[in-house]
């Protein structure tokens, strides 16, 4: 555990000390703070939902950049090789940095709250489902991570990682789209089921399903499952 500590600490100094990091947290509180400006005061509505939707469309630009240096800078960086040698499993490589990864998302998640605050000074929003909102934000989160890792350590270039992660991840959002042109009921099912935004939908209407709950983890989980083995082979 000490060797996941380490890389763990590793990748959080380095999300403190890097000034990509500083400017993709910046971008996303102000691009978080906008939406709910205009949804709340512009509209007139005094409701999350909107203000969730299009944090979740910012979330799938954010995530990319966020993510495309994990495995990608240390192959540029020829660091690739000592972290191999070091007497850790691969998954627990893959774990360590995706707890630091994760890290930086629930702080930057955190300062959104602070959203909130005029919320409830000027009206009466449901908590449970502004709750559920945030619980549903955490796991689309958690499932473009660890899809953004895997697209990191398949390639050593940061750039072309970033790219692939954000077509990939566009593309699981707007699949559901695709139901309408599906001729087996089968079909039509399955492509519902990997929609990124019908689950994450659900959360934002404030219903904690343990399917849409259950679909993010198993995404994640097969990410880094496909990550560790991938670092395993390259061993």
């Amino acid at each position: 555990m000490n060797g996941v500590l380490a890389i763990y600490q590793k990748e959080m100094w380095h999300y403190f000390h890097s000034p990509i990091a500083y400017f993709m947290v910046s971008v996303f509180l102000l691009g978080t703070g906008y939406f709910f400006i205009y949804n709340i005061f512009f509209t007139g509505i005094a409701a999350m939902a909107d203000t969730f939707q299009n944090m979740g469309i910012l979330l799938l630009l954010v995530i990319p950049v966020m993510s495309m240096r994990l495995f990608a800078s240390e192959y540029s960086d020829g660091t690739m090789e000592l972290l191999q040698t070091l007497p850790l499993q691969s998954w627990q490589v893959v774990i360590a940095k995706y707890m630091g990864a994760v890290t930086m998302l629930l702080l930057m998640i955190a300062g959104t709250m602070i959203d909130l605050v005029p919320l409830y000074m000027f009206a009466e929003p449901e908590t449970s489902t502004i709750l559920a909102g945030y619980i549903g934000f955490a796991l689309l989160g958690m499932a473009c991570l660890a899809i953004g890792q895997l697209f990191s350590a398949l390639t050593e270039n940061q750039i072309v990682a970033a790219l692939i992660t954000v077509s990939v991840l566009l593309g699981f959002w707007f699949v559901g789209n695709m139901q309408s042109f599906q001729t087996s009921q089968t079909l039509a099912i399955l492509v519902g089921y990997l929609s990124f935004s019908d689950h994450f939908g659900e959360f934002v209407q404030g219903l904690v399903r343990t399917e849409a709950v259950a679909f993010y983890f198993i995404v994640s989980a097969i990410a880094l499952t496909l990550n560790a083995s991938y670092l395993q082979w390259r061993r």
